[in-house]
């Protein structure tokens, strides 16, 4: 049985996830995300202990939110997360932490007390229940235990990992996506330069529109709808139109 992850992000792949796996290969010998994010399609793979993984963020805060998971810190004393009020929140969120579960607690909350999981900092305006989720952090630990977490550019990644035997799922920031990232000038004719020489499979998401489809025409290229954005992070119309590119 998956785990959900304990993340929240704006895009994220919840309502996806689905037909991510249905369209991924069967066998692979590594499995990499360049563009992790919330970790969804990361915890949905239920990956056997050994395959190896590689999951990696440009955005620091995701970045060691994973690595705090894959340290196993101590849950003792998680009780103190339990039944905060949003002025609880609000006054933990202002306060320097040093110790990995509160350093953890408080990403967690920035990431899914703000609007749309944006992160940003003090503007808490919904309290979520992160007790269960922070209970959880042996059982992400044991998933985590062959995977790899890095903080670098998607293309030194890609090519360090990249073999025949390799599995990229990949989700960069979408058209549609600007201002909402702090890096927001993404280049998708790079992007697809970098995956036509890769030797291994990939799955890349990505908003539907004529640029995208011309920039990737060389890979097979299936249209999907989303309903809706999961957990209520979707931006603009209900049904977004969507793409599926992969190279096999």
């Amino acid at each position: 049985m998956s785990l959900s992850s304990p993340l929240c992000r704006i895009g994220r792949k919840k309502p996806i996830q689905h037909i991510i796996m249905s369209v991924s290969p069967k066998q692979f010998n590594k499995y990499v995300e360049p563009f992790v994010g919330s970790g969804d399609i990361y915890f949905e793979m239920n990956l056997d202990p050994s395959i190896p993984a590689v999951i990696n963020d440009l955005d620091s805060e995701i970045a060691t939110a994973f690595k705090i998971l894959k340290s196993n810190p101590s849950i003792d004393n998680i009780e103190r997360f339990k039944n905060k009020s949003l002025e609880d929140v609000r006054s933990f969120m202002k306060q320097s932490h040093s110790s990995p579960i509160d350093k953890l607690a408080k990403i967690i909350y920035d990431l899914c007390g703000t609007f749309g999981g944006k992160a940003q900092g003090s503007k808490i305006y919904k309290n979520p229940n992160i007790e269960p989720k922070l209970r959880k952090i042996p059982k992400y630990a044991e998933y985590m235990k062959n995977t790899k977490v890095l903080n670098q550019d998607y293309k030194s990644v890609i090519k360090s990992n990249d073999s025949k035997d390799t599995y990229f799922y990949l989700d960069p920031p979408y058209e549609s996506s600007k201002g909402l990232y702090s890096k927001s000038d993404f280049n998708y004719e790079e992007l697809a330069d970098v995956l036509s020489k890769v030797k291994g499979k990939f799955v890349l998401s990505l908003n539907d529109s004529p640029n995208i489809r011309n920039i990737f025409k060389q890979f097979k290229i299936r249209a999907i709808r989303v309903e809706g954005g999961g957990d209520k992070e979707s931006i603009g119309e209900k049904t977004r139109k969507e793409v599926i590119i992969k190279n096999f």
